[in-house]
């Protein structure tokens, strides 16, 4: 590695926060983050009390839901104004790690597979003339994908 490069590094890395910076700008993301989360939460605390979801005491159930949501719209808003780049610890470029290869590879597979499993159980519903209900069905499509691609994911992970 050539010593100019280290020192790119560590240059970009001083230039980095834990928490972020807005994209295009200086501003620490908590400046926006943090006040918008706060108005998100309490929007969600009034409308769940205007609407009756709060329970028999609106106004502490309005108040529990705002206190409970908070920290999730902060999450949300955070990761909508973040710039990547000027987090500490960010991978550069995180399409091309390894795992990122792995998923790929994996949901490939499983896309086959799932194709392969529900083309055989259309084909044994048509000629079996079987009228399964849609609520059973439509799970076990789901069902099926998730397994195969854990399957397939564990499978690309151990052979590396």
């Amino acid at each position: 590695m050539d010593p100019r490069d280290h020192a790119a590094d560590e240059q970009a890395s001083d230039q980095r926060s834990r928490w972020g910076r807005l994209r295009g700008s200086d501003t620490s993301t908590l400046w926006v983050a943090i006040p918008v989360a706060i108005l998100l939460a309490v929007g969600i605390g009034v409308l769940v009390t205007l609407t009756g979801v709060a329970g028999p005491r609106p106004v502490v159930g309005g108040i529990a839901f705002a206190f409970v949501t908070v920290w999730p719209c902060f999450g949300l808003v955070w990761a909508l104004v973040v710039d990547r780049e000027t987090l500490h610890g960010a991978v550069d470029r995180p399409e091309e790690s390894v795992e990122s290869q792995w998923y790929d590879a994996a949901a490939g597979k499983a896309f086959t597979d799932v194709l392969l499993v529900v083309g055989l159980g259309t084909a044994v519903i048509a000629f079996g003339g079987l009228e399964p209900p849609a609520i059973v069905v439509l799970p076990g499509v789901i069902v099926v994908a998730m397994v195969a691609f854990g399957v397939r994911y564990l499978l690309v992970r151990t052979r590396g």
